[in-house]
């Protein structure tokens, strides 16, 4: 009888911080040498205890998104100094074939997203995944595929796994990897027959998470990615 439970995770206050605050740093709406509000005014605002945030703020400087200066305040710093996938750039830029090694750790990554989103999602995880979703249908009802509207939809489901460091190294993966993946992924998605399987396969992905059918959004996962993998190694063995 127990095994039919599964264990309630609530998201530490801490971790909850740091998302907002990154999302805020990495969207451009706190800027590169911006002093953050003191300590006493982000407890206000976002209504936590003074432990909560400075467990939060001393992630973030762990992480290289803020400089904590004794008696001067925090400060953000550069998002170059914030990525710790920054180094890679230069593998990829002077090996190219790398990239498919790099989409391999994005597979995985998404994989256990997708399967720990659809044990810990919310409803206001799936309403995003969903908003995500809509957004590749104009008003017209054509379908649109794009780079943001695609990235947008799988950085939605690893926002609903509840692990920001998964969260925030899929976006950094996503960062400096576009001028790479972005053109196969056009190449690959090409006309309105593939946008809607691709619009089928998000739907499915979707419908899992909301069922809480971890395993099944795992390979759901898998499946949809396999094809830029093929197309990816397909292009590259062209190449060498």
């Amino acid at each position: 009888m127990d095994t039919v439970f599964k264990e309630v995770r609530v998201e530490k206050v801490s971790d909850k911080i740091v998302t907002q605050l990154i999302d805020l740093i990495t969207e451009g709406q706190l800027a590169p040498g911006e002093k953050l509000p003191s300590e006493r005014r982000l407890t206000e605002l976002f209504g936590v205890g003074r432990s909560s945030l400075r467990e939060a703020l001393n992630t973030l400087e762990t992480l290289g998104f803020i400089e904590i200066k004794k008696r001067k305040g925090n400060y953000v710093k550069s998002m170059d100094s914030a990525m710790p996938l920054n180094p890679l750039k230069k593998i990829m830029q002077t090996d190219q074939k790398r990239i498919v090694e790099l989409y391999e750790v994005r597979r995985s990554i998404e994989q256990s997203s997708a399967r720990e989103a659809a044990e810990r999602r919310t409803d206001e995880d799936l309403e995003a995944i969903l908003a995500a979703i809509q957004k590749f249908t104009l008003p017209s009802g054509e379908t649109v595929f794009s780079w943001d509207n695609e990235i947008g939809f799988h950085l939605a489901i690893a926002k609903a796994s509840h692990n920001f460091l998964r969260l925030h190294t899929l976006k950094s993966i996503f960062d400096f990897a576009r001028e790479f993946l972005e053109p196969v992924l056009h190449g690959f998605i090409c006309n309105e027959e593939r946008i809607n399987i691709v619009l089928r396969q998000h739907q499915d992905i979707y419908e899992v998470i909301k069922a809480q059918d971890a395993e099944g959004a795992r390979k759901m996962m898998r499946d949809h990615l396999f094809g830029t993998n093929q197309r990816l190694t397909e292009f590259f063995a062209k190449i060498r």
